[in-house]
Order: structure tokens, then C-alpha cells, then sequence
């Protein structure tokens, strides 16, 4: 887990673009030694007037949402560059299109996550390494 969830109105973004925000979003947590299977990424889109901001309908508009389980930023240094690394994503693909975008990063703890009904192996880095070679879930 960490799963993204884009809230726009339909149409705004092409399926190209949704698939281009989908792997740089995976190559976050890849590179950082997370299985891809760990990433999740939605398009909440709402049909026409499904999207308002301040009582008023916009179209060119996405509010995004971050959750965390797997680990959280430890620093100020961290999170602020994770913050940094959401922008260079988002921003060659909305800001061009004059799209306006919020966010909100949720960390939650990890106790709670669970992937078909085990808890992930953040703390086993043998069978973290397992999970993501295979890149799914591993019984262990």
C-alpha cells in the first residue's frame, strides 16, 4: 500500500496520461525496494457536474489523495521530498492543460494493513525481496 486516488471529472485526463501517471507513480516505490503489486493507483472520474469546488462546478480540477501504509517519512527532509517527486509528476501533465490539482497525504499505521490476510514483510527484507520478485504475495 500506497494508494493514489485521483477525484476529477470524466475526460479530463486521455488513458495515455492515466497510464503514464500510473508507472511513474510504481517507480516511486520501486525504487525505493517496493514490490509494484504494493502500488495503487485509481481514476475516480465524476460524470459532468460531479466536481465542484467552492459551490461551483469545475471541470479542469483533480484532488488527489496519497495513503500510506507501508512505511512512514521518518524526516522532514523525506517528506518534503516526496512531496517534490508528486509535483514533477503531476505537473508536466496538468499544468500544461491548465488543470488545477490539490492534494492530501494520509499516513496510516501499518499495523492495520493486511495483503490476503498477511501482513506485508516491510520488517523481513528476505522475504520483502521474495515479494518483489515474484510480485505478488508470498505466503511465509
Amino acid at each position: 500500500m500506497p494508494r493514489w486516488t485521483f477525484h476529477l471529472s470524466s475526460g479530463i485526463l486521455s488513458d495515455l496520461q492515466k497510464d503514464q501517471l500510473a508507472n511513474a507513480i510504481t517507480e516511486i516505490y520501486t525504487n525505493i525496494g517496493f514490490p509494484a503489486f504494493w502500488v495503487n493507483v485509481f481514476f475516480n472520474e465524476s460524470p459532468t457536474r460531479g466536481y465542484y469546488v467552492g459551490g461551483k462546478h469545475k471541470h479542469r480540477s483533480v484532488f488527489l489523495i496519497v495513503d500510506h501504509a507501508a512505511q512512514s517519512f521518518g524526516s522532514e527532509e523525506t517528506r518534503l521530498n516526496f512531496l517534490a517527486s508528486i509535483d514533477k509528476i503531476v505537473r508536466p501533465i496538468f499544468e500544461p492543460q491548465n488543470i488545477d490539482w490539490e492534494l492530501n497525504v494520509y499516513e496510516h499505521p501499518s499495523d492495520n494493513w493486511r495483503i490476503n490476510g498477511m501482513i506485508p514483510p516491510v520488517g523481513n527484507p528476505v522475504m520483502l525481496e521474495k515479494w518483489v520478485q515474484a510480485n505478488k504475495p508470498v505466503p511465509f
